[in-house]
């Protein structure tokens, strides 16, 4: 497996899957997939608290979005699924210390399960630095 870092995480790759940094974001694919996982951090004084995810994921949650605890590796908070426009959107907010990650994985509503258990397997794995 390939190790991908981000700023104060790093994610083990499965084999031929891709890690490339954006200005705001990492981006994760299988060049041959259906789908991406995009991975933002942030960081704040003190630990990021449930409530401080809760705020970040606030107009899921008043949209009434069914929050399912999880955790990410080294990370714990929530997770959230839904589809939009045709589209299926899996979101986690998970924290550790002073970091808090934003993931998302997104993906044609057809294609829903074709790579998930893949993406849940990485995201299993993910180690604060």
């Amino acid at each position: 497996m390939n190790q991908f870092d981000g700023p104060s995480w790093r994610i083990n790759l499965l084999p031929e899957w891709v890690g490339e940094h954006e200005e705001d974001c990492s981006l994760i694919f299988h060049p041959e997939g259906v789908g991406a996982l995009q991975i933002s951090s942030y960081s704040k004084e003190g630990t990021v608290t449930e409530a401080d995810l809760k705020g970040l994921a606030q107009e899921h949650i008043e949209a009434g979005a069914k929050l399912t605890e999880a955790d990410a590796g080294d990370f714990e908070g929530f997770t959230l699924a839904f589809g939009s426009n045709n589209e299926f959107w899996q979101f986690w907010y998970v924290a550790n210390g002073p970091t808090a990650l934003f993931i998302t994985y997104n993906c044609q509503a057809a294609d829903r399960d074709a790579e998930i258990e893949s993406i849940k397997s990485m995201i299993s794995d993910l180690a604060a630095t």
